[in-house]
């Protein structure tokens, strides 16, 4: 397994700019995910680390080795696609070893490394079918199992999972996770789904227009965001981001918001050194559902405690999520699944913004 460095990389299709400087680095055995919108540049991205797009400026390193110019089957690299790319007249054992026939590896070898990958995958019982009788998720193992006895040094996963119902998208992510932990190897894995962003990296890339809006670990993308967007995308469901003003009472600072009879409610902040530049000044606050609880939920100690109309009430199981109105705008609280809220409510909720953050209204950018 290897490393992956990109620096300044640029990517344009005629005049227009697809990646617009992009560095990151992905140590050896990482799992890295670029999350994005549709069109965000990710799998252009993908495609560039792949070989088949070449770039227009800048490096790309797998390992110490620069791969510019480099055929796609020289760069010593797997790719596992959302469309499973198997053939159809072959069997799964023939699929999974066309690779190292290609490479005339001899039959023992080729029997022995399928064997073992098949194992692993739990799809020795499959090896004498066809891709035409299996299902979504036992095709999407073929085509990982394909990737794997090729034992590259990066794997490249292109949006594997969209292709599959939501219990099986569940599954077979817990699968992937699995089979990283089990091999150690270095994946680049795309996907529009924060959730899966969220659950397999230990590197996130977030992008936006061409650009890295943000890259860091899941729990930093998720709690500490760079920007609004990435606020707003990562998250299910996302972070509510409510307008409100920035006031000093005595020595501390107050962030107030409107509810929806027009009301004031003031929420003290600690430990946002930069909010003393937006003294009565519009900001945003981000804060996440579940920083919005019951009274029971809520830390007395770290938490305010304010009165609130229910508008709309979401049972989720394990989770209740009630829409409430404040900032002008809608928001969602996190509350116990046994909450017995109904809409009209006046219920009191605990506000935690011991973990809230604070955008400039204008640039979208994080007050630190």
């Amino acid at each position: 397994m290897a490393s992956l460095t990109i620096n300044d990389l640029h990517k344009s299709f005629g005049s227009v700019e697809v990646l617009k400087g992009i560095n990151l680095h992905i140590e050896n055995g990482g799992f890295l995910v670029l999350v994005g919108p549709s069109g965000c540049g990710k799998s252009t991205l993908l495609n560039t680390i792949a070989g088949l797009e070449e770039i227009t400026s800048g490096e790309i390193k797998i390992g110490d080795n620069s791969v510019e110019g480099l055929h796609p089957s020289k760069r010593n690299i797997a790719m596992v696609f959302q469309s499973y790319a198997l053939y159809p007249n072959m069997t799964v054992f023939q699929n999974i070893g066309f690779g190292m026939e290609m490479k005339g590896i001899e039959k023992s070898a080729r029997q022995e490394s399928i064997n073992k990958v098949a194992e692993t995958l739990q799809i020795s019982e499959l090896l004498n079918r066809k891709p035409g009788q299996l299902s979504g998720g036992q095709r999407q193992r073929v085509a990982m199992g394909r990737a794997i006895v090729r034992e590259p040094e990066v794997f490249l996963f292109d949006e594997p999972l969209s292709n599959l119902d939501a219990k099986l998208r569940i599954d077979m992510r817990t699968e992937i996770k699995r089979l990283h932990q089990r091999l150690g190897s270095t994946i680049i894995y795309v996907t529009h789904d924060q959730i899966e962003a969220m659950t397999l990296a230990t590197k996130i890339a977030v992008l936006k227009d061409g650009c890295i809006q943000q890259f860091d670990t899941p729990y930093e993308i998720y709690n500490n965001p760079n920007n609004m967007f990435v606020a707003n995308f990562m998250g299910a469901p996302a972070m509510n981001l409510i307008e409100g003003k920035v006031s000093k009472l005595k020595k501390n600072y107050e962030f107030q918001m409107k509810n929806n009879k027009g009301d004031t409610i003031s929420l003290p902040v600690h430990g946002v050194n930069g909010l003393k530049n937006y003294e009565n000044k519009t900001v945003i606050c981000g804060i996440r559902p579940e920083s919005i609880n019951d009274l029971d939920l809520g830390s007395k100690a770290e938490s305010e405690v304010r009165e609130v109309i229910i508008d709309v009430v979401e049972p989720a199981g394990s989770d209740t999520f009630a829409v409430v109105e404040l900032g002008q705008k809608q928001i969602i609280a996190r509350l116990n699944g046994n909450s017995r809220v109904a809409a009209g409510d006046a219920v009191e909720l605990t506000f935690d913004l011991s973990r809230a953050v604070f955008f400039d209204s204008k640039s979208e950018e994080r007050i630190r």
